[in-house]
């Protein structure tokens, strides 16, 4: 493509023209056009009321239209290399409007009409309250997350049925996969990010990654220049601060975006558990107990600085990015494993840089550059050798005959230092006003080093682990607007994973050898959208999906997930099917509902399995599983006063492996005796309602009150066809509510703000995962400050 560009780069001499927008108040004019007369070269200006379009040397026309202002022309010159700015373009009332109705569609609703499953959630409303981006996404159709605990807490993050890393997570279109265990949803403040976009089952060429069942793409705070501090505190002692903020001067273009949190919690909510009795090893009735062993706390610093609206870089930003935590661990897979003294933590810093360039040497031809180097190391300390029970009580740890030898489950101090280079590049050029093609690249290469001094010569400390992925797609998309959407698009995904297995076993030759597995699958699909009329949207898409196992997979963590010898890549065939309809948004009652139909054939799910009563998991090929699902959505709104929305969700995830290799000298295939079954430990009815009210108490001044209750069926922890579950308390977790309030309160046109909540207000025993009991009732408060130019 670069050399067929080439020669008009060579005929073409560019120069810019640029310059600010305002009115007779001196307020930037956003959204104003501006125009190279009978010329291609457009553009708008943005929230400052700045603009600047690069165009061939030589001299021009420029026009300058607002709805309801005068329209003004400029005779310009655009000189070549140079960059001309115009001075006091102020835009003027135009008298002789009467009225003027003005129709757009917001970001969020030209993302949610694309011909994706994509659901866009807008995060302004939630910025005054105290939430994480995990507790707004639960809140989602097809998504229930859930959490192993109280803050920082593990958590599964479930898609459709698809989970861990079968769902890949963006920020601003950049895998964060592995950037550690401090950088996931449950530590991002909502603060942070203007969006979330949530893709399902079919993703487009632009998030090139190798996502099996969608994806979840935070997108930033664009503001320019900003500043939003917020402090909250709540039961068990959480704490919670987040300070987000821009700066970019208008003249030179230098910009600076800071995004910093922390969070504390000693996550010390009461548990209803049997204690185990130290001498006899036996369990008694259960009781009411706090959590004793749970303190988390979190730290992250993203920092970028750099140029924007230059000729040469639209934004060319270099940053880092240091986030920590310190984790006590309290239970270990199921509530009966109870430990004292367990202890993790995380460490990571990571250089970022990125550049991105509209026009870049030709006109419609943009790139999106992003790289960055991922340093991480992962601890985990058990050196006490005690056995606790529920109620802080210990004895020595009878598997390790003394104090001083031993841990509560095996003595360690095992350290992962993971390395990983990431570079993403995507490329779009625009064929016509209605197509254009998009071409994606995505190489990481992934290193860890293990050591344990407890134990140096673990197999994990002897041998390398890495881990090489490259991603390539292209797409044709269409877009013929408020009519019919296309996109076709193919994709390459390649592997290499270098890692060890044991060979010769049962002989006197049994050994660990280095093993190499390497894996290359094409890829493929499609999305379209069609309006059949401007109310109501109808959808469909398909992709032909692989998804490589990642290095946490296949490597494991070295003490609680254990390492996974040739591990197969995933894949899926994903069909959606959908409709949406939207009243217009001008109207004082409004209506949307939309649904949509899912089907998934995936071979080889990677499945993190585990026995109920051990304390290691492992990821498993599962041979063939074949997912079913119906989600649904409606809501209302009157004006900007009042809300309500409902939405469920109904997903059949069944065992379609029929027979089975067998193992052994005699090999063969055996029938697999739970073909037809549903997976275990997989909700599969879920749902949430909503309702909040806005009501303007006085001019700037406003009061806002929701309410959410998320609901989930009740499901089994094995395979409930096998019998197990109708007699056995402990293979069930029951249906559950969880009613959650909340008031905002703003003053100053929404520069200071206030906010109370109460989750769990009915104070329902909640369960996750195998039974892990979850907070009861708790109560924050959150302080908010916010100002923007």
């Amino acid at each position: 493509m670069f050399l067929i560009v080439s020669g008009p780069l060579v005929a073409q001499n560019l120069g810019r023209i640029s310059g600010k927008i305002t009115n007779k108040e001196n307020t930037p004019v956003e959204f104003a056009t501006v125009v190279l007369v009978d010329t291609k070269y457009n553009t708008t200006s943005d929230a400052t009321g700045n603009f600047s379009i690069q165009a061939p040397s030589g001299k021009y026309v420029l026009s300058i239209s607002m709805v309801g202002l005068k329209k003004q022309t400029h005779d310009v010159v655009i000189r070549d290399g140079k960059t001309t700015e115009l001075t006091n373009l102020v835009l003027l009332a135009d008298d002789e409007l009467n009225e003027v109705v003005v129709r757009g569609k917001t970001e969020v609703r030209k993302i949610n009409e694309q011909g994706f499953n994509v659901n866009a959630i807008d995060l302004k409303t939630s910025y005054s309250l105290n939430r994480d981006l995990n507790q707004v996404l639960n809140t989602t159709t097809g998504i229930r997350i859930r959490e192993e605990g109280g803050l920082g807490s593990n958590f599964n993050f479930s898609l459709n049925g698809f989970s861990g890393n079968q769902v890949k997570f963006f920020l601003d279109g950049i895998p964060i996969d592995n950037f550690g265990s401090s950088l996931t949803l449950n530590n991002f403040p909502a603060n942070m990010a203007e969006r979330i976009e949530v893709y399902k089952g079919v993703l487009p060429v632009s998030l090139g990654t190798d996502a099996l069942g969608g994806a979840v793409n935070i997108v930033s705070r664009s503001n320019p220049n900003y500043l939003d501090a917020s402090y909250s505190i709540g039961s068990f002692n959480t704490h919670r601060v987040a300070f987000n903020g821009a700066y970019t001067n208008a003249r030179t273009g230098f910009t600076v975006r800071a995004n910093t949190f922390f969070n504390y919690s000693d996550n010390s909510y009461k548990v209803l558990v049997p204690i185990k009795d130290l001498t006899t090893s036996s369990f008694g009735a259960e009781q009411w107990v706090p959590r004793f062993h749970d303190h988390y706390k979190s730290a992250t610093l993203q920092l970028e600085a750099g140029v924007t609206n230059k000729k040469w870089a639209d934004k060319l930003l270099v940053g880092i990015i240091a986030s920590g935590n310190d984790k006590d661990v309290q239970t270990g897979v199921v509530m009966e494993q109870v430990f004292g003294a367990i202890t993790s933590n995380t460490r990571t810093l990571i250089p970022t840089l990125k550049y991105k360039k509209t026009d870049l040497f030709v006109s419609g031809l943009d790139l999106n550059l992003y790289a960055a180097y991922n340093m991480t190391r992962f601890t985990l300390i058990d050196t006490t050798a005690r056995m606790y029970n529920w109620l802080g009580e210990y004895k020595t740890n009878p598997a390790s005959g003394s104090s001083s030898v031993g841990g509560e489950r095996s003595r360690t101090r095992n350290q992962n230092k993971d390395r990983e280079g990431l570079v993403t590049a995507n490329l779009t050029y625009k064929l016509n006003e209605l197509q254009t093609l998009a071409l994606n690249y995505v190489n990481t290469n992934f290193h860890r080093a293990s050591y344990d001094p407890e134990n140096p010569d673990a197999i994990g400390n002897r041998f390398p682990s890495d881990l090489a992925k490259n991603v390539l797609g292209m797409a044709w998309n269409l877009n013929i607007p408020n009519k019919f959407t296309t996109s076709i698009f193919a994709k390459y995904f390649a592997m290499k994973a270098v890692g060890y297995q044991l060979v010769d076993a049962f002989t006197e030759k049994e050994r660990y050898e280095a093993t190499t597995f390497n894996y290359s699958n094409p890829g493929y699909g499609l999305a379209t959208a069609y309006f059949v009329r401007p109310t109501l949207q109808v959808k469909g898409s398909y992709e032909h999906a692989y998804r490589m196992p990642d290095g946490s997979e296949i490597f494991g963590d070295g003490v609680f997930v254990v390492y996974s010898v040739g591990l197969k890549p995933e894949k899926s065939d994903n069909i959606n099917l959908g409709a949406r309809y939207a009243t217009p948004a001008e109207k004082d009652h409004r209506i949307t509902a939309e649904t949509g139909l899912i089907y998934r054939m995936t071979t080889d799910f990677i499945r993190l399995d585990q026995s109920v009563s051990g304390a290691q998991r492992q990821n498993q090929n599962k041979g063939k599983v074949r997912t079913t699902g119906v989600e649904a959505e409606l809501g209302y709104y009157f004006r900007k006063l009042f809300f309500a929305s409902v939405n469920g969700t109904y997903q059949s995830i069944i065992d379609k492996q029929e027979f089975e290799q067998s193992g052994g000298f005699t090999g063969g295939a055996t029938k697999n005796i739970t073909y037809n079954f549903r997976l275990p430990n997989i909700p599969y009815l879920f749902g949430n309602a909503n309702i909040g009210v806005n009501l303007p108490t006085q001019p700037n001044r406003a009061l806002s009150l929701n309410y959410n209750l998320n609901y989930v069926q009740k499901y089994y922890l094995v395979y409930a066809e096998l019998g197990e579950s109708a007699f056995n308390r402990q293979y069930i977790i029951p249906t559950q509510f969880s009613h959650n309030l909340s008031a905002s309160y703003s003053l100053g046109g929404g520069k200071y703000n206030l906010a109370l909540e109460c989750r769990n207000f009915t104070d329902n025993l909640l369960y996750d995962s195998y039974r892990l009991q979850k907070p009861g009732r708790s109560f924050s408060v959150k302080f908010r400050y916010f100002i923007s130019k």
